[in-house]
C-alpha cells in the first residue's frame, strides 16, 4: 500500500518478472507495470509539482479527501491515483507458486459469506462477464467485518466506498489481451491459481 508522500515512487514488482510466466506472459506484464503504471506515477507527480498543496499529502489520503484536490485537476488526479493503489495491490497478490489454494483467516471469511471456495469463484467470474465494463474485481472488508466482492470500473477504489481491500484483479483488457485475446474468462481462471493468499491473509489480520 502507498502511503508514502510526494515525489510517489515507482514499486517494483515482488517477483522477477519471469516469475508468473506462463499464466502472465513477459510482454504483458512488462508493459502493465513499465508503462502503464508507471505513467500513472509519473502522471501524478507531474499534477503534484504544479500545485504544491498536494505534496504533502499519500495516495490514500489523496483518495479518501477529494475536496483536498483543486476542482480542476480533481478528476484527473483521482485516477491517476486510483491506478496507482489498485495496480500496487494487484501486483503485489501476484505468486511466483503455481496452484495456489485459498487459505487462513481468508478462507474462514470466504466461507463465511459463500459457503465454499467455489461459490466464491463463481462470483467472481460473473463480475468478469458482466456486461459492465469492469476493470477491476476486488474482495474487500466493510466496516462490519463482512466481505463484499464488488467490480470496479476506470480506477475507482474500494477505499472511496469504505472498504479495505483484500484481493484485487485486474481485468482491463491491457491485462490480458496479448496473450487470452478476448477469453477473458480463462485469464480469470488462470490468475486465481497464482494469487499470494500469505500477503492478502496479512492484509486481513493488520484489521
Amino acid at each position: 500500500m502507498n502511503t508514502l508522500q510526494y515525489p510517489h515512487i515507482v514499486k517494483s514488482l515482488p517477483y522477477p518478472i519471469v516469475s508468473y510466466e506462463p499464466i502472465i506472459d513477459k510482454l504483458t506484464l512488462s508493459i502493465h507495470h513499465n508503462k502503464i503504471y508507471v505513467n500513472y506515477v509519473k502522471k501524478l507527480n507531474l499534477l503534484i509539482k504544479e500545485n504544491k498543496e498536494l505534496e504533502k499529502y499519500s495516495i490514500e489520503e489523496l483518495i479518501y479527501n477529494p475536496y483536498l484536490i483543486p476542482p480542476t485537476i480533481l478528476n484527473t488526479v483521482l485516477y491517476c491515483a486510483g491506478g496507482i493503489y489498485n495496480h500496487e495491490l494487484f501486483f503485489n497478490n501476484l505468486s511466483p507458486t503455481k496452484n495456489t489454494q485459498i487459505s487462513g483467516p481468508f478462507k474462514k471469511k470466504i466461507l463465511e459469506k459463500y459457503h465454499s471456495v467455489e461459490a466464491y469463484k463463481n462470483v467472481i467470474h460473473e463480475i468478469a462477464s458482466s456486461p459492465i465494463n469492469y476493470n477491476w474485481i476486488i474482495t474487500a472488508i466493510d466496516n462490519k467485518n463482512n466481505i463484499q466482492t464488488i467490480g470496479l470500473k476506470d480506477n475507482d477504489t474500494s477505499i472511496s466506498l469504505n472498504l479495505y481491500p483484500l484481493l484485487v484483479i485486474d481485468i482491463a483488457e491491457h491485462s490480458y489481451f496479448i496473450k487470452y485475446h478476448n477469453h477473458k474468462d480463462h485469464y480469470v481462471s488462470n490468475i486465481l491459481t497464482i494469487l499470494n493468499y500469505e500477503v492478502i491473509n496479512e492484509r486481513l489480520r493488520k484489521l
